[in-house]
């Protein structure tokens, strides 16, 4: 059962994932609902006026969205209303990074039109995680794990993607297009792009990620000593190889994301 509630009965809950500017005064706006999963809809006149729409069509909001079936593959949104919002975080240039990255990964992962009140659940979870405590690593590494399971893409991390072995502490790979860890004896046969050692260290720390009861949770794993910095790096970056190879292109989040972590560590001038 979700979290956030059910919406029978009333308009589908869920979010915006991403607005297009269409034609002088209309919107594409790619939506998450509870009722229909990711759909795309036109909202007409809504770059002109906000009347029916009353701030529901930015990301950091959770509303509800009154559609029109679809002519052809493209919904209509009549209006929307705001439920819950977490647009203070707009100042938190990092926040809206983390968000921004999570809705593009919905978008590339998730099949159109097919619902799952737990993505709704996920994104929520992360909203208020970075209103409690602000931007986590450990919570963006649960929510991008939750969501490559719920893809039907969950990496292999406790054996071998190949075949199955669990001997994993000695010469593993993580080959993101094998479907995750291969042991050394599989190795010869990774040959795929973003393809990369997968150290112990690394492998516990997934392993710690997958083990959350929430994404709440992984705020932790930030500072455990058990896990060093370079593993919480190599974590990421297997996950995220992941990722970019089932969405087939570059996601912008990603490299927006790169960027700013190059800025944070630049020396101050």
């Amino acid at each position: 059962m979700s979290e956030i509630g059910s919406s029978s009965g009333t308009a589908p809950l869920g979010v915006v994932l991403k607005t297009t500017p269409l034609r002088e005064a209309d919107l594409l706006v790619v939506l998450y609902t509870d009722l229909h999963g990711r759909v795309s809809a036109v909202a007409r006149g809504a770059r002109k006026s906000q009347r029916r729409f009353a701030g529901a069509l930015s990301l950091l909001v959770l509303g509800r969205y009154q559609l029109r079936p679809p002519r052809g593959e493209l919904w209509g949104l009549e209006s929307a209303e705001v439920v819950r919002e977490w647009t203070q975080l707009s100042m938190d240039v990092v926040a809206v990074a983390h968000a921004s990255y999570v809705a593009e990964l919905v978008g590339a992962l998730l099949p159109a039109e097919v619902a799952d009140a737990q993505v709704l659940d996920l994104i929520v979870a992360l909203w208020d995680s970075l209103a409690a405590g602000g931007p986590s690593p450990g919570v963006l590494r649960s929510v991008e794990l939750a969501l490559l399971d719920l893809a039907g893409h969950r990496p292999a991390i406790e054996h071998c993607a190949a075949c199955g072995a669990t001997d994993l502490d000695e010469g593993a790979l993580f080959d993101p297009q094998r479907g995750g860890a291969i042991c050394r004896r599989c190795a010869a046969q990774s040959r795929n792009l973003g393809v990369r050692l997968l150290a112990p260290d690394t492998r516990r720390y997934l392993q710690a990620v997958a083990a959350l009861d929430t994404p709440t949770a992984g705020r932790a794993l930030d500072h455990d000593p058990a896990f060093p910095a370079a593993a919480r790096t190599a974590g990421r970056d297997a996950l995220v190889a992941m990722v970019g190879g089932l969405a087939g292109k570059p996601l912008r989040s990603l490299e927006y994301l790169a960027k700013l972590g190059m800025a944070v560590r630049r020396p101050k001038e």
